[in-house]
Order: C-alpha cells, then structure tokens, then sequence
C-alpha cells in the first residue's frame, strides 16, 4: 500500500525556470469547478455560501454608538482600540477559527483574519476608513520536515488619514513594518476568507462544505495562485488526484514558483509512479528554495545550531544579497562572526540589526540575547 500524501497548504517569493511539460497544455477547468468528483453532481453558483462577513447586528452596532460619540473617526478608533484593549470585548486567538466579523464577536474567538474582518466592520460603522492590510509574513520551514514549505498570510487592518497610519493588528507587538505589505479589496479579503474557511472543513471532514467555500474562494479571485492550490490540496486529499493536478497546474499558470503547487505535484506524481516528472518537479522546488533568502537563512540557523559556522555564514551571505532588508539576518549573521572570532564584523552585523528594527520588544530580545553572550565570557 501507497504512504499517504503530505500535503502543503497556504494558510492565510522570485525567480523563473522552465517549466516542465505538463503545465505548458491548456487546463480544463470544468471538472475542477463543477466538483462533480465530490458531489456527485455538478455545482451551480446559487449553492456557493455568501456570507454576509462583515455584518454587525442592531446590538453591537449601539455599543459603538457610545464610543467617543461626539468625537471625529481618528478619536473613535482609538476609543475602540483602547475598548479592546481594556477588555471591555474580548476575542482570544484561535488559529483555526476563520470568522465573520459578528461570529468573532460572539464567539469571542479567531484567528488574524477574524479579528481583521471584526475590526474593519466596527471600524467603518465608526466612520473610519479602514482596509485589508496582507502582510508577507517571511515563509517557514518545518524543522520536523525540512522540505515542507508552508506559507502563511497575515492580514491586519490599516486606517489612513491626514494625520498618518494606523495599523490595528491581532498581535501588535509581533508586527514588523518591514515586512513587504499592500492594500486588499474587500473582495479579495473575502476570498481569503472562504479559501481558509475551506481549509479548516476539510480538516473537520465536512468535504461538501470545504469544496464549496474553496470553490467560492476561486469563484471570487479566480486569478489568485493560492486560492488554486488550496482547492487542489482538498481534491488530493480526498483522492481526486486528476483534478488535484489540474488545479495545481492552473495554480501555476499564475505564479510558477508557487512553492505549495509544485511541492504539492512533486508529492502527487511521486505518489502514482511519474518518477520522472516527480524528479523534475523535485529539481524545480530546489531551485526557488535555494534562492529564497528565507529558506536560506532557515538552513543557516540549523548549521548555527550544529556549530557549524562557516556553513551558517555562507548561507546568511546569499540570504543577505538577496533581501538585506530583515534585521534577523543580520542578528543571526552577528551571532556567527562572534564565534568564528571575526569581532569587527559581527560588530557591523549587529549594528545593521538594530538599525532595521523598529519594535521595542525586538530590540529588547535581541539586547537580552547579547548580555547573556557577554555574561557566559565572563
């Protein structure tokens, strides 16, 4: 008997390579969208869920009349911050809970997204113009399973005014600007919504509703490449793999290194004896990964942990010329000159560090981190 499939999901970065022949035919969608595999019978549009997500009701809405009632919209949100943060409402973190923005509430529960869709409902009802925020939040590597990408997308909420900007985010203190960052329509918040909502069905075995909500996703933004490979995700774990493979595929024709897709097809074609494609598949997720400056410095943190240093800084070179943007890179690369006794340049690494760092708990980790090195050489 075959071993299961492992399969990478994008849970709520570049380079080009030639792509292997099957993604160059024409997919037929048909199949995929009707979800006839599934159902049993082919959907139609009017069984798609539409949730009205970001609805508040008669209740809620008369709490936040009381909110700085006579003020303008910037005093009001941060009446509404400061309720939040009093606990005058409460929502705790639950990573697998993908709400509305009335069942957050209520349920007092969510993940990022949840919150999100929370606060620009109550936000707007205050007057603010507030949006979507999508935050690239830098891609993680299993230590269990070093070749399994997984790429998670962080979405907070912005307010602009004359006056400046104001993110609202789940977890404040973890959020660092200089992570690359844009704008979400409402639309596109929303497909994020069902694609994750979908996801998180398919775990609880509910395959007609998690095809639904991910086939709504697609239905929403039918030009987003994540969105594409969660649908295949959910068509390979149920066994479909025709139909897994040709979402994959479309899933590619809109972003070809979508790490997600081509592992995904790497796992599927190894699974039903397509060793060669499986092999050129393989080659093709080594490629992006070993020029991801993310999946670099993950390897090069595993050989720092190993005491392999000259390793570690070799990598954390490579990592650096390609994104010399994130201060992790240069702490860790600081951390890795000290032990190989190169003090000057660890000494420019950690200045480099703290210059890109604008979060006071950041600077505060990293300032502890280094007492404790300077300690144990006493």
């Amino acid at each position: 008997m075959k071993a299961p499939m492992v399969l990478s999901l994008i849970l709520f970065l570049a380079a080009c390579t030639s792509l292997p022949p099957a993604d160059e035919a024409a997919v037929d969608l048909a199949p995929i969208l009707s979800g006839e595999a599934i159902l049993g019978r082919a959907v139609t549009l009017e069984e798609l869920p539409s949730e009205n997500l970001l609805w508040l009701d008669s209740e809620v809405r008369a709490y936040l009349a009381t909110l700085a009632p006579n003020s303008d919209s910037r005093s009001r949100l941060a009446a509404l911050i400061r309720a939040f943060e009093e606990r005058e409402f409460l929502v705790e973190y639950d990573e697998s809970s993908t709400l509305s923005a009335m069942d957050t509430y209520r349920q007092q529960r969510g993940n990022c997204l949840a919150f999100t869709l929370m606060m620009v409902a109550m936000s707007r009802e205050l007057g603010v113009e507030a949006y979507f925020n999508q935050v690239e939040v830098p891609p993680v590597w299993s230590h269990d399973e070093a070749e399994t990408f997984v790429l998670y997308r962080h979405v907070n909420m912005v307010s602009e005014s004359l006056r400046g900007r104001r993110v609202v985010d789940f977890n404040l203190s973890a959020y660092d600007p200089a992570y690359k960052q844009r704008k979400l329509d409402d639309t596109t918040a929303f497909s994020l919504f069902y694609s994750n909502r979908g996801i998180e069905l398919m775990r609880e075995g509910e395959r007609e509703q998690a095809f639904l909500y991910l086939r709504k996703a697609v239905e929403l933004r039918p030009k987003r490449s994540d969105l594409w490979a969660n649908l295949g995700a959910l068509y390979s774990h149920l066994g479909f793999l025709d139909e897994a493979e040709k979402s994959y595929r479309h899933a590619l024709a809109f972003q070809n290194n979508n790490l997600v897709a081509i592992s995904n097809l790497e796992g599927l074609y190894r699974y039903i004896g397509q060793d060669d494609l499986a092999d050129e598949y393989a080659k093709r997720a080594h490629y992006h990964r070993n020029r991801n400056p993310y999946y670099l410095f993950h390897r090069a943190r595993d050989a720092y942990e190993l005491g392999d240093f000259n390793r570690a800084e070799n990598d954390l070179r490579r990592a650096i010329r390609r994104h010399e943007g994130d201060h992790r890179f240069h702490f860790l690369m600081g951390l890795t000159r000290y032990e190989l006794g190169n003090m000057t340049a660890s000494r420019e690494s950690f200045k480099e560090a703290f210059s890109l760092v604008s979060n006071s708990s950041t600077i505060n980790a990293y300032k502890r981190k280094l007492n404790l090195i300077m300690e144990k050489q006493r």
